[in-house]
């Protein structure tokens, strides 16, 4: 997708009234932020956990565990979904041609002093991401309450990165039925079955999981939701 593009899909949605000229200026930013703004962000509730688990055949515990951990409470922040963009992902999806140019949003190795601090700030980088290249931006960035990445918009049904990000912009509902897609897709809904942590973390996390020990946190999130 072109930026001629994407403000198309943004007028169509009532957020832009400027021109269709390929320009990502101020106002393509702005009615970028709001459409992503604009969702009623309605959370998910224990009897949509409970239909998802009864789909892939888990508890509902084992699905608040990867909610718990990946959202940490908040799949929305000021009527946004939780993002967190990746450097070293845009560099790659762009052929690391922006590496010498935007260093601080284009990175061919993984930094984390390049994450911002707070979602405000996460955000502009994601902007700034798909101010260069639209369909690289979005891929770039993960999403919600259970955080995938744009690379798997295909994985989760949406035709395009964009139209990912925006799904992901609506409910924790629509985020759930990414998860539900992305575990399905990945075939790791046997490792959540059998509650293997670890199997799991690598399959969802990336293999550097054990360096922030992600399966030690799914077990621990795990075992205090069966506590309780």
């Amino acid at each position: 997708m072109d930026h001629a593009q994407l403000q198309r899909r943004l007028f169509s949605l009532g957020v832009y009234q400027g021109a269709i000229d390929g320009k990502f200026g101020p106002l393509s930013r702005a009615a970028t932020l709001k459409a992503l703004t604009d969702g009623p962000d309605y959370e998910i509730t224990a009897d949509d956990v409970a239909a998802a688990a009864r789909d892939i055949k888990v508890e509902p515990a084992t699905i608040w565990t990867i909610y718990d951990v990946e959202a940490a409470g908040d799949a929305f922040i000021g009527g946004r979904p939780t993002i967190l963009p990746e450097p070293h992902r845009f560099s790659r999806s762009t052929g690391h041609r922006y590496d010498a140019g935007h260093p601080r949003i284009s990175s061919r190795t993984w930094n984390r002093k390049l994450y911002p601090g707070s979602q405000a700030a996460r955000w502009e980088m994601l902007m700034d991401m798909v101010a260069l290249d639209v369909d690289a931006g979005f891929m770039s960035a993960s999403y919600g309450a259970f955080q995938i990445l744009g690379e798997n918009f295909a994985i989760c049904d949406a035709p395009d990165p964009w139209s990912f990000a925006w799904r992901q912009s609506r409910t924790e509902g629509d985020q759930l039925d990414a998860f539900i897609r992305f575990v399905r897709g990945k075939g790791l809904v046997g490792a959540l079955q059998r509650r293997e942590w670890a199997a799991f973390a690598k399959g969802y996390n990336g293999t550097a999981y054990r360096e922030n020990k992600y399966d030690e946190r799914l077990a621990a999130a795990y075992a205090k939701r069966r506590a309780a």
